[in-house]
């Protein structure tokens, strides 16, 4: 005998989770299961060149997709990039050059799981294995890295000036691969001389760019230049040596007091003459105030008429850092206003150099190239560093010492990096341990990273790439309750006096108040009482005589 009974909606519970299917592929599998890799560019020509397949060989098209999806503006513009986004734990940084992975959302289903992406390649430069961080940034697989990773906050880098934007943010014609002029005109006319409308330097028009850092500081470019450093792969700065300069506003992240702990890094080039001294980065000499009227506390004469206009100023005489080089030397210096602490290196002039200086529990240390020049000397500032000035980028307080070469990759840390650190910075060259991202519900993994390469054509010679895809599969459960005084009776033909179903008298045992049947189906209905769900028990289950008897039935789908 059967007991049909509806459903409430809280005998129904669909409950999601994800599956986890790992897969592995190399060059041929990934291929033939529709991964899809795209060496990809930035270029500067017109896109119209490129409006098909066949003509875009260095996938441009592509180039400039992910860059508007996932990269463009990410920080300020979250709502409209694609991507898993992580203020705190994510950095996204594109460079001129990008490798792209697509992968099927038929494999990865709801996601690419987190912390499982594997990537070897047997034409890889710098390390051949990258693997994700499970916060949607690619790192390099090996304990040489552990360091860094595990220390690395992108908190803790409070200034980054690098090439991220250089090579296509300030689009002169003093860099080899951009167009030659403004809207087209020549750098030269047919006479060969230098076309009057060439731009020849750059200025910040505005107080309205920023740096790569979290922060994204407040920078002003003057009088300077950008073109590609081959050596490196990045786009680096130029100095003139008498009027170029970087400048960032004075805040509270570069005030550096006694046993503050920092390190300052970056990559020059400096081709001065053995007796010149080049400023490289320095936070002293000029600060840049708001004067008050004549007679105030601080009483400066105003800059135009019934205008309170910013000026520059000396600024105190204590400073928490400066970076300089005379001759082949560099020195790192401090001072409380008193006391001048300075301890130097020698380096190499005329070739790009990483240089950083570091500040650790009052020692003061040079590195070049990553490694330690093996002197060091102890801070003797009694009293407090700090000051009001700008940080200057290429000379002095933005008045003498001018720098004649190149900078770029500058990066200040509000923290001490380690050894290990400071060595993996620099051979990284973006003193980031961050070779690219993965975007887990997109299926899209990216190598950004100038240093590390895996080819510029189709096949990305993959020796083993593996992830786990993440499919959202539901739990159905229906509750399928039986009352205690219902399911009484049964119609199998062994309770009945005749075994036989055409007797229709029951059998002594059957009629007595013990008897229970055994419940051995369960079955689920539609309205039109066709069979959807059956359950067949693994043995028949008695009913209680005093409580209600629930049966449960789950299924995936």
């Amino acid at each position: 005998m059967s007991v049909y009974k509806k459903f409430t909606a809280n005998d129904v519970a669909v409950i999601p989770f994800n599956a986890h299917k790992q897969y592995t592929f190399t060059s041929a599998s990934a291929a033939s299961n529709k991964v899809t890799y795209f060496s990809t560019r930035w270029t500067s020509e017109s896109i119209s060149l490129y409006s098909s397949a066949s003509t875009d060989t260095i996938n441009t098209i592509k180039y400039n997709q992910l860059d508007h999806l996932y990269y463009k503006d990410f920080k300020n513009d979250s709502c409209n990039r694609f991507g898993d986004f992580n203020y705190l734990d994510q950095q996204r940084e594109l460079y001129e050059n990008a490798n792209i992975f697509s992968i099927p959302a038929g494999l990865y289903g709801h996601q690419i799981k987190p912390g499982t992406f594997f990537l070897t390649s047997s034409a890889a430069t710098l390390f051949n294995t990258l693997i994700d961080d499970s916060k949607g940034n690619l790192i390099l697989s090996g304990s040489e890295n552990d360091d860094f990773v595990k220390n690395y906050d992108i908190r803790s880098n409070v200034l980054k000036i690098g090439p991220v934007k250089g090579f296509k943010k300030y689009d002169l014609n003093v860099y080899d691969d951009l167009i030659n002029g403004i809207n087209g005109t020549p750098l030269y006319d047919q006479r060969g001389k230098l076309n009057p409308q060439t731009i020849t330097s750059y200025t910040s028009p505005f107080e309205n760019e920023f740096d790569d850092s979290y922060y994204s500081n407040v920078i002003k470019y003057k009088d300077v230049t950008f073109s590609k450093n081959q050596e490196l792969g990045f786009s680096q700065v130029n100095f003139n040596g008498s009027t170029s300069e970087i400048k960032v506003g004075s805040n509270n992240k570069f005030h550096f007091n006694l046993n503050d702990d920092f390190t300052l890094a970056l990559f020059v080039n400096v081709s001065h003459s053995l007796d010149e001294t080049s400023y490289l980065l320095s936070k002293s000499t000029t600060k840049t105030v708001i004067p008050t009227p004549i007679g105030g506390a601080e009483a400066y004469p105003t800059t135009a008429t019934g205008a309170m206009q910013p000026m520059d100023t000396n600024s105190e005489p204590q400073y928490p850092f400066e970076v300089y080089a005379t001759g082949n030397e560099v020195f790192f210096g401090r001072s409380d206003g008193n006391i001048v602490t300075t301890i130097s290196s020698s380096f190499t002039t005329g070739s790009y150099q990483h240089i950083t200086c570091r500040a650790s529990s009052s020692q003061m240390e040079i590195f070049i190239n990553g490694v330690g020049s093996g002197i060091s000397g102890s801070d003797n500032s009694i009293k407090q560093t700090q000051n009001s000035a700008n940080v200057y980028v290429g000379n002095k307080g933005g008045i003498s010492n001018h720098l004649s070469g190149s900078i770029d990759n500058i990066n200040i840390f509000n923290r001490a990096l380690t050894d290990r650190e400071i060595y993996s910075g620099s051979a990284y060259k973006t003193f980031s341990p961050y070779v690219g991202n993965i975007f887990y519900s997109s299926g899209i993994v990216t190598i950004t990273q100038p240093s590390y390469s895996i080819g510029t054509t189709a096949d990305p010679n993959i020796s083993e790439l593996k992830f786990q895809g993440s499919h959202l599969i539901y739990e159905n459960e229906y509750q399928c309750t039986v009352d205690e005084h219902e399911f009484n009776n049964t119609t199998n033909i062994s309770a009945r006096k005749i075994k036989s179903d055409q007797s229709q008298h029951i059998a002594d045992f059957a009629t007595g108040s013990l008897f229970k049947p055994y419940v051995t189906t369960v079955g689920l209905y539609n309205e039109q009482n066709e069979l959807l769900v059956v359950g067949k028990l693994g043995q028949p289950i008695r009913c209680s005589d005093e409580t209600d008897t629930t049966f449960v039935l789950r299924w995936d789908t």
